[in-house]
This record gives C-alpha cells, structure tokens and sequence, in this order.
C-alpha cells in the first residue's frame, strides 16, 4: 500500500471535496431561490469544513517532520511544495471564519464576500496542489493536462453531487445550477481519464481504475439522471455519494500508485 501514497490520497480526495461542496453551496445561496433553510445551511456547511480540515490533517502524516512544516514558508518563492502549505493554511483559516459567519452572522453584509472569498482560495489551492505534479516532466503521467482536470473533476464531482443529494431531500427538482455543476464533475473526471490513460504506463487494466469507472462515472450519472425527477431517500442519497467518493479515492491511488511504483522517482 505505501506506493498508493495514502495520506496524500486522503488529502487531496477530502480536501478538494471540502473546496467543491462549499462551491456548490454558495452557488446555492447565491441563486433567486434559496434551496436551504438557514438551518441546513450551517449543518452543510459544517460538514464541509470538517471535511476540508480533516484532509487537510492527513497531509501531515506525509511529512518526516511534521513539526517543521513551518519551514515552508522559506521556500514559497521557489518551491510549489510550498506554496502548497500556504495556500492551505489560508484556505483552512479563511474558511473557518466563513463557518463562524455562517452560525452567527449569516445576514451580516460580508457574508456573500466571505462565500466568494473562500471559493476563490479553494479553487487556488487545488491549482498549486495539481501544479506540483503537472510540472514534473520526468513523469508523463502526471505532466499532462489530466492531472488538473482531474483535481477539479474531483472536487466538482464530488461537491456537486453531496449538495444535490441534500437539495433533493428538501425539494424534488434541482436547480439548474446543481445539475450543470454535476454534469461538469463527470465530464472533468471523464476528460481526465481518456487523457490519462491514453499514455504508456498508465495501468488500464487494474481494478482502481474500473472502479473509478464504475463508482465516479456510472453511479454519478444515474444520480444526475435520477435527482432531479424524483426524490431519493437521504439514506440512499448519501450512499451514493459514499460509492462515488470511494471512486474517487480508487482513481487518486492509481494516480500515485502508477509513479511511485516505479523508478527513479525523480
């Protein structure tokens, strides 16, 4: 298992689920019909932030000396790395002020800033994160558009589909927003896949990558197709969103495991 790299799996998964769900949410917000009360909202929103922050957690357990992660802010001007561990500690401390607001100042005027903002570093940090692998030449498989059409496939995906679940629990119909943002998690994923696996090395054959298939793709489109015609029970919902979250974990361990099985690594 240690060629799957997991805890940057359960990383990059979790976190740019976090960052894709709190996306999908503002846009829910932010729309002429507000799809949640404002009790919902704040429980949504929390399971976002624990989301972010757990994933964000398991990156620690990457590190060799993970006190000595403050090292990283003498290597901003160079190192993706990190930028990567900025990007994060502002993501994770901007969002955290944007869960308060959300329980206590939800009407306040920097509310829908405070949404925007939080957006706009969330989709910041998941390109520093598909940049430090995009930019290793000596890796084919990662220095291909595939990797940043994959992280935010990811996020999408998995963002998009968690919100509508939830929408569809307190109302039949979809927004129109909803349904495009998951149809956009599905083509990303899509796209990345076709790009990826049209490279030598790329393991087609394993079962990882069937799954993704399986789980991320088939089971997402049936959600698509279904959610918005008829109401899905909550406890169905969230087991769908567990079968394509386990999809997505299966495609990030082969994005890792098809690299670092093999060698030099760099």
């Amino acid at each position: 298992m240690e060629i799957y790299e997991l805890p940057l799996v359960f990383f990059t998964v979790l976190a740019q689920w976090g960052i894709g769900g709190v996306i999908a949410l503002t846009l829910c917000l932010v729309g002429r019909d507000r799809v949640f009360d404002t009790l919902t909202m704040r429980k949504i929103a929390s399971a976002f932030w624990l989301v972010t922050v757990v994933g964000s957690c398991a990156s620690l357990a990457h590190l060799g000396s993970p006190l000595g992660a403050y090292r990283a802010f003498a290597g901003i001007g160079r190192s993706w790395l990190s930028r990567e561990v900025v990007a994060f500690i502002l993501l994770n401390g901007a969002l955290t002020l944007w869960l308060i607001m959300c329980w206590f100042a939800n009407d306040s005027v920097w509310m829908k800033a405070a949404n925007w903002a939080v957006c706009l570093l969330g989709i910041g940090a998941i390109l520093v994160s598909s940049q430090i692998y995009y930019q290793m030449t000596l890796h084919p498989l990662w220095n291909t558009l595939a990797t940043p059409s994959a992280f935010f496939g990811t996020s999408i995906l998995l963002g998009f589909a968690s919100v509508s679940v939830m929408a569809n629990y307190v109302q039949q119909n979809l927004p129109a927003t909803l349904k495009v943002g998951l149809l956009l998690g599905i083509t990303l994923v899509a796209m990345s896949l076709w790009m990826r696996y049209r490279i030598p090395g790329a393991d087609a054959g394993s079962a990882l990558f069937w799954w993704q298939l399986l789980a991320s793709l088939v089971v997402s489109g049936w959600l698509l197709s279904r959610a918005g015609s008829r109401k899905i029970p909550l406890f169905a919902g969230i087991l769908l969103v567990v079968i394509i979250l386990s999809g997505e974990f299966a495609g990030r361990m082969l994005f890792y495991g098809n690299v670092m099985s093999g060698a030099p690594w760099f």
